[in-house]
């Protein structure tokens, strides 16, 4: 399940027998996907790269000074 502001996306199964869609829910009702499925999907996907590769990029900067010190 993945908490999307109010509401939550329960992805759908990937080795489902028979072709699926993932559930958005708010509050206990589902919200049947159907053609926003796949847009969905590939924007939770990108948005999970951009917060890894921002993740890397904080480490990175906290790990070395920002201002080179004076001699």
């Amino acid at each position: 399940m993945v908490p999307l502001g109010s509401y939550a996306y329960i992805p759908a199964p990937t080795r489902a027998a028979t072709p699926a869609n993932g559930i958005l829910t708010k509050g206990g009702t589902p919200v049947a996907l159907r053609e926003t499925e796949p847009i969905l999907r590939d924007f939770l996907n990108v948005m999970g790269e951009l917060q890894d590769d921002l993740a890397g990029r904080w480490a990175a900067m906290r790990e070395r000074p920002v201002f080179s010190r004076a001699e």
